[in-house]
């Protein structure tokens, strides 16, 4: 057994029953949120179920949801707004006690994270929860499936049916990159201690800035994707740089790897290339290919010669 689950054993032994439903803060401040730290430290390398086995990812669900117990100590008001009673994992009687997860993923297969593909290893992990009894057997899972269709606007409309009309507690997702946007934007007003966003996606470097307060952009985004845009970038930074490489021409489909993090995949993984590249000031350009041309080496060729060809 990991170090990390003995420790989340022992936290949870200590904790006084009353705090897993008694969530309402004693001050309504600014930041004092020791669930997002807790959860931040058990999720890390969490969720990584495309590219790991079953057995893997139940551990990695198994962890995460262990976190969703550090609710009670969590003190994150961005707006004053008053706790509801169903934000609590257990009545005020402690007698039902659910744990409520939105999913918001497309309900298509086309895309690598789809609701088809997440949501039985979401239950295999509830299944490991459950033989392993690392938590109290009495507190019920509850996944709330939603289809955004990885558009960012429809993605809103799901996060909020699932926060204002099922009180969800924690999402999962969304994976697309435009509709993560848009939802992790908002989580910090969802209930009254905000809802944390728990997703392998988000790999632009926008998604990789500060989220230590309510004025930061993406405050409770909780990222566990293996690889980010930026940690590509670095490696192919690093393979130039030994072989002496200064100049060089990036040519990309602009919707290529639209199943990986939906509309403009190649687009955003080009800008943050290109944002670490300015940094080294090295020279680069970057040349989106059209999709009705079929000759791609005459066009690569066309580019090459007329621009960056030497002397």
């Amino acid at each position: 057994m990991s170090s990390k689950i003995k420790a989340t054993r022992s936290v949870l032994a200590l904790m006084p029953s009353s705090q897993l439903y008694d969530q309402r803060p004693q001050h309504a401040s600014a930041k004092t949120c020791k669930s997002l730290g807790c959860m931040g430290t058990i999720a890390a390398g969490t969720w990584q179920w495309q590219h790991a086995g079953v057995a893997n990812g139940s551990m990695s669900q198994l962890l995460l949801l262990l976190g969703l117990l550090c609710l009670g100590g969590c003190q994150a008001r961005c707006r004053e707004e008053p706790t509801r009673d169903c934000e609590a994992i257990c009545d005020a009687a402690g007698g039902n006690c659910s744990i409520r997860a939105l999913v918001l993923l497309p309900n298509d297969d086309g895309y690598e994270a789809s609701l088809q593909r997440v949501l039985p290893i979401l239950k295999v992990a509830e299944q490991q929860i459950r033989h392993t009894a690392l938590i109290p057997q009495h507190i019920d899972f509850q996944w709330l499936a939603h289809d955004t269709k990885c558009d960012a606007s429809l993605g809103v409309i799901r996060a909020m049916d699932g926060i204002i009309k099922q009180c969800a507690q924690v999402i999962f997702g969304p994976v697309c990159d435009y509709s993560l946007a848009a939802v992790s934007r908002i989580t910090k007003y969802f209930n009254s201690q905000g809802t944390p966003l728990i997703t392998v996606g988000g790999s632009t470097y926008d998604f990789e800035q500060k989220k230590t307060d309510c004025g930061d952009e993406f405050y409770m985004l909780l990222r566990t994707g293996m690889l980010s845009f930026e940690s590509i970038s670095e490696l192919t930074i690093n393979v130039m740089k030994q072989h002496n490489w200064s100049h060089s021409i990036f040519y990309y489909e602009r919707d290529g790897q639209r199943n990986v993090a939906g509309l403009h995949t190649c687009f955003l993984m080009m800008k943050s290339l290109g944002k670490q590249m300015r940094n080294e000031n090295m020279t680069f350009a970057q040349y989106p290919l059209e999709p009705n041309v079929m000759n791609r080496s005459e066009e690569m060729r066309r580019e090459i010669g007329n621009k960056h060809s030497s002397e």
